[in-house]
C-alpha cells in the first residue's frame, strides 16, 4: 500500500510539514494494513516531530467536524482510504471544519 498514491485532498499545512506527514503516513502504511494503526502510528510519530497534541482519523468513510490549529490540518487519500490529521493546542488560535468524506 506504500506504493499507492497519495492525493491531498485539502490542507493548510506548510509544504514542508505536509511532505513530512506524507512521509509518516507512507511508512504507517508500509508497517500496517489495519486503519487503527496506521492512525496510531501516525498521531505517534507527529507528536514526537512536531510535539503534542495530534488527532489521526482514518478509514473509508466518516464525517467529522473538528477544531485545530490553524496551520496544522490535512486531509489525505490513499486508494479509498482517507486520513484527516490535525493538531490541537490549548490558547492557540483555532478554526472550525467541517468535513465529510465517504469513499465509496
Amino acid at each position: 500500500m506504500s506504493e499507492e498514491k497519495i492525493e491531498v485532498k485539502e490542507t493548510d499545512m506548510e509544504d514542508s510539514q505536509r511532505d513530512m506527514v506524507i512521509s509518516v503516513v507512507r511508512e504507517a502504511q508500509r508497517l500496517y494494513n489495519i486503519d487503527k494503526d496506521v492512525a496510531a502510528f501516525v498521531k505517534e510519530e507527529l507528536d514526537k516531530k512536531f510535539g503534542a497534541t495530534w488527532h489521526v482519523i482514518c478509514g473509508k468513510c466518516f464525517g467529522s467536524r473538528v477544531s485545530y490549529e490553524m496551520g496544522h490540518f490535512i486531509l489525505l487519500k490513499c486508494n479509498k482510504v482517507f486520513i484527516e490529521i490535525y493538531r490541537k493546542e490549548k490558547k492557540k488560535f483555532q478554526v472550525n471544519v467541517m468535513i465529510y468524506k465517504c469513499g465509496y
